[in-house]
């Protein structure tokens, strides 16, 4: 299911700081998708979305720890950006709001506060997202993908109220509607 992926240094420091402060992180993006084998492009950046307590802990004390150890923190609306020295990109986002129980049981731990989502709800930040390149993804990963669990996706679309904007792309591609 899952390929290899080789965690950056600069990634698991990262890591470690978020551990440091209870927090798990989700890898979702193009790298996610690539772990599951449902995307063949590249990407430059690791994303991730984070557990926090609040968002004041996100700001504070994570910022701090991250610029301790000399990466570049810049906060965005869905986040923060995280830059290396070495010029890796980690985008941190913030919980969106399908980081439920169900979501957590559904992901796979590849490090240890490091989860790969499952491939429906990878769909699911896709279709919140919706920019130009989410749309080639969502077509490529029905593409690539073994096996789609339209039960659950079609739930989670229908969670989110995203059925319009998913059916629409379903039919242009070819798969299945919910």
């Amino acid at each position: 299911m899952a390929k290899n992926f080789e965690l950056p240094k600069e990634l698991i420091e990262v890591l470690q700081v978020l551990e440091s402060l209870n927090s798990k992180a989700y890898l979702i993006g193009a790298r996610a998708l690539i772990m599951h084998g449902a995307l063949a492009r590249t990407t430059k950046d690791i994303d991730l979305m984070i557990t926090v307590e609040d968002l004041k802990t996100l700001r504070s004390e994570l910022t701090e720890r991250l610029r301790e150890k000399g990466f570049l923190v810049q906060w965005r609306s869905w986040g923060l950006l995280v830059k290396s020295r070495s010029g890796l990109e980690i985008d941190l986002n913030t919980p969106m709001l399908i980081l439920d129980e169900e979501f957590q049981e559904r992901a796979i731990q590849i490090w240890r506060n490091l989860y790969l989502p499952s491939v429906e709800d990878l769909i699911v930040t896709k279709l919140m997202s919706l920019e130009r390149k989410d749309y080639s993804d969502i077509k490529e990963v029905f593409r690539l993908a073994k096996n789609i669990d339209f039960e659950y996706l079609c739930k989670r679309i229908n969670q989110t109220n995203l059925k319009r904007e998913f059916n629409r792309i379903a039919g242009r591609i070819g798969v299945r509607k919910c």
